[in-house]
């Protein structure tokens, strides 16, 4: 199925699921959204003890479900390519009582990807849960014709090539420890053809795929595999594309059931719902974490 976007469509696809490139807060037209989580991280939580490694947490979805798992207990190690960002958020786990741990590493590097990996193996022995969630959003809305090999080629390298090389490194420790569960961040773009933006499309449907081959791969292995397929999250990326293509929250969730954008802590919940024990026979999934954007 393919669909012709809207001007509103092209911002909440382009940007679905995808690494949000700065910080920042700014104000948002939704709808009463949840608030985070606050207090201090309770080392009896749901996930006390879990090792949990996530790629791109530096901002948006990444960012939020590393603090909502070191909120329950979990030692998180991250990764993002800022420096700068990433201890800050190390530190602010810390502060509320939290344990983690940053490194900075570009996914689209193997040597990068092995290091990070390896550095939370050597830190906490082992990797109970991985969120392979790092990503960017095509550079430009453009038929395919007009899209170039470099844009193309960067967005693969880091959706689906950020994505394959995160799991070729964790898989082999999950066997070891003869148990672990991963997931990824997929998008609608996974599910449905949206034109104009075929290197991210491409790109996610690649994430979804290669869920769905690991999960059938790992399953008798004790290693369950999923993905989660986010629409229009509130992240600073989504605000400057609004911003520059002229429109607004209100009129971007007219596309959505919901009629809101979801908040990255809705994300961090799905992803912890993955991760638990509440969804022991959940294998090979693809999420609808959009608000109801793929039901109709």
């Amino acid at each position: 199925m393919t669909r012709q976007p809207s001007r509103r469509a092209i911002l909440t696809t382009a940007t679905a699921g995808a690494m949000a490139l700065a910080a920042g807060a700014a104000e948002a037209d939704t709808q009463n959204p949840p608030e985070p989580s606050s207090g201090r991280a309770d080392r009896r939580g749901r996930f006390a003890g879990k090792v949990v490694l996530i790629t791109g947490a530096t901002s948006g979805i990444g960012q939020a479900t590393a603090y909502e798992l070191a909120r329950e207990g979990a030692k998180v190690f991250f990764c993002g390519r800022r420096e700068e960002l990433g201890r800050r958020h190390e530190r602010a786990i810390r502060d509320f009582g939290g344990e983690a741990g940053f490194m900075r590493a570009d996914v689209t590097r193997e040597a990068d990807v092995r290091a990070f990996v390896a550095e939370c193996v050597r830190r906490h022995g082992r990797i109970d849960i991985a969120f392979n969630n790092a990503g960017i959003e095509s550079p430009k809305a453009a038929p395919l014709h007009e899209q170039t090999l470099e844009d193309y080629e960067l967005v693969w390298r880091t959706n689906a090539g950020g994505t394959f090389l995160a799991m070729k490194y964790e898989l082999p420790h999950m066997l070891r420890q003869g148990a672990g569960i991963i997931v990824n961040t997929a998008s609608i773009s996974a599910e449905v053809g949206f034109a104009t933006i075929s290197p991210y499309n491409a790109s996610k449907h690649a994430v979804a795929s290669l869920t769905k081959v690991a999960a059938l791969e790992y399953a008798a292995r004790n290693i369950r595999v999923n993905a989660l397929a986010p629409g229009a999250v509130d992240t600073p990326m989504l605000r400057r594309a609004a911003e520059a293509f002229g429109t607004t929250y209100e009129e971007i969730a007219q596309d959505y059931p919901i009629r809101r954008i979801v908040q990255p802590q809705e994300m961090a919940r799905v992803v912890m719902w993955l991760a638990s024990d509440d969804a022991t026979a959940v294998i090979g999934t693809d999420i609808d974490a959009s608000g109801g954007y793929l039901t109709g």
